[in-house]
């Protein structure tokens, strides 16, 4: 059974790809290799008529340098994103009430230049901070994970 045919996500999926693969000069031999497929295949996936896999669009990420959300960041239609049955809304971080004028103009950036991720990781150095200054958790050097210089 094949599985869902290419559309359009994929038609920008793959154009992407290759302006990532001729912006880092690789050739498309290059990019073939890692995905163990031939050279018309590879073609195929940047013109976006077959759809990648989750697995190969990992090993593409990879060998081009960059998150795979780097590929779904402007897909079309992407305006306005519907959260999922397990998502709960989020406030932007520069909404949320009580930031200084210094933690505002950090949110803003980090909304602006991180990916998800960071974003998630500067959330939870933000959170701890916030809890250790609160008084809800000590932070001293007796609770740093990381060695000390």
């Amino acid at each position: 059974m094949a599985g869902k045919p290419a559309d359009y996500r994929d038609v920008h999926i793959g154009s992407l790809i290759e302006e990532r693969r001729l912006r880092a000069g690789l050739s498309r031999e290059a990019l073939a290799g890692p995905l163990d497929v031939s050279l018309s295949q590879l073609g195929k996936y940047l013109k976006g008529a077959n759809r990648l896999s989750a697995t190969d669009l990992d090993v593409v990420a990879r060998v081009l340098g960059v998150p795979v959300g780097y590929f779904f960041e402007s897909m079309p239609g992407r305006d306005l994103p519907q959260p999922g049955l397990s998502d709960r809304p989020q406030a932007r971080l520069e909404a949320l009430e009580g930031w200084t004028g210094f933690a505002e103009a950090v949110a803003r950036a980090a909304d602006t230049h991180l990916d998800g991720d960071r974003r998630q990781a500067l959330g939870s150095l933000v959170r701890a901070v916030d809890h250790a200054l609160s008084g809800q958790q000590s932070f001293d050097k007796a609770n740093v994970s990381a060695p000390s210089d």
